[in-house]
């Protein structure tokens, strides 16, 4: 009898002390958040409020900061939302705008916004002190020259007005219509798209498809035609090149398209080259602590690749999920953190009581005797 308790007893410690573990390892994000927590010298969940290491407004900073919360990291989102507000209306007091070129700087902040749980229809204030509207800014009030940096703009802009659904005022100098028909004007004979018109680019290719998601049925030609031009430039170890060499953001852009367009990058055949997929191919630029690196080698995280990593694997859970794209904010992601907790919880529970019964098993015996376009893209 005592054997038999004490036989029970090893198997249920070994069921707790190994679910607390998973618990502990986390998703891919909390592991990142947990590596990038250790380089900041920061207690994990206290990343977005180090004013310091992590300043609000950059391109990287801000879309650590989307993915982090997308994800469903617990972490200070209203600290970082807070550092965000004073940025825009510093910019503002100082210049009057975010920037007279750049309209991406508008759609990544509002974006960012959102993510965080904030209102980019009404956030910070102008030089007269009235609410700044980034979403108007920088789409019709933008004008024409929305596109004059490059596609990125023109994409970056309509993602922004379709994230929540946005009413373009009648008499606009520019709207849906016009924006989108400049995006398909762009679109080469090899089916890609590029930064400009006649030169095609895995990065570019894979934000229109994402921009062109919530139209797939009125660009289905134009969207299939892109997809071929990007599976034929999937190398035959399944990786992406851009400026010649293979990195972890154009992976992570292809799949984010993927996913945006309800296409699975593990299943679909076109994807996958030689046994291996596109999340494999991430995987590659894994640093052991979580975070990732640019290139396969770099001993060094990059803030730039982790991030849209981590936009990457947060846009295939929610495929999984059946849940909205990750720059959809018109409806509620259905149970993402609750979802994601039982994913790991169950498995590892499971993987736990049989390796329970092993070890109090062997218990019981011994008593007897793993740079881009996308990297300014936004």
């Amino acid at each position: 009898m005592k054997k038999t308790i004490r036989t029970c007893f090893a198997l249920l410690l070994c069921v707790s002390l190994l679910c607390t573990a998973a618990a502990t390892d986390g998703s891919a994000a909390e592991r990142a958040e947990r590596y990038i927590c250790s380089a900041a010298g920061c207690k994990t969940g206290e990343l977005l409020a180090q004013s310091k290491w992590l300043p609000a407004g950059t391109s990287g900073n801000d879309w650590l900061a989307f993915a982090l919360a997308i994800s469903g990291v617990p972490e200070k989102k209203s600290a970082y939302l807070s550092k965000l507000e004073d940025y825009v209306t510093g910019q503002y007091a100082e210049k009057g705008c975010l920037h007279t070129v750049l309209a991406t700087e508008y759609h990544r902040i509002a974006l960012t916004v959102l993510a965080l749980g904030g209102d980019p229809a009404s956030f910070g204030k102008d030089a007269d002190g009235d609410p700044v509207d980034l979403i108007a800014d920088g789409t019709w009030g933008f004008g024409d020259d929305l596109g004059r940096q490059g596609l990125n703009g023109l994409i970056y802009g309509l993602i922004a007005l379709d994230s929540k659904a946005y009413p373009v005022p009648d008499g606009a100098a520019i709207d849906r219509e016009w924006i989108l028909a400049q995006i398909l004007a762009a679109q080469n004979k090899d089916g890609g798209f590029g930064f400009v018109k006649g030169s095609s680019d895995i990065d570019l290719s894979a934000m229109t498809l994402t921009a062109l998601a919530p139209y797939r049925e009125r660009c289905a030609g134009e969207i299939e035609k892109a997809l071929e031009y990007l599976s034929c430039q999937q190398s035959d170890s399944g990786q992406y090149a851009c400026f010649g060499n293979m990195n972890a953001e154009s992976a992570a852009q292809v799949i984010i398209a993927l996913c945006s367009l309800g296409i699975d990058p593990e299943t679909d055949e076109r994807f996958i080259k030689n046994g291996r997929t596109l999340p494999d191919t991430l995987e590659l630029f894994r640093l052991e602590g979580g975070a990732y690196c640019h290139l396969i080698g770099d001993e060094e995280w990059d803030i730039l690749a982790t991030e849209q990593a981590l936009m990457a694997l947060t846009a295939l859970e929610r495929l999984r999920e059946g849940g909205p794209g990750i720059y959809d904010f018109t409806i509620e992601t259905p149970g993402t953190e609750e979802n994601r907790i039982r994913t790991i919880m169950i498995p590892a529970a499971a993987a736990a009581v049989v390796v329970a019964a092993a070890a109090a098993a062997a218990v019981i015996k011994t008593k007897k005797r793993g740079r881009t376009h996308a990297d300014d893209h936004k």
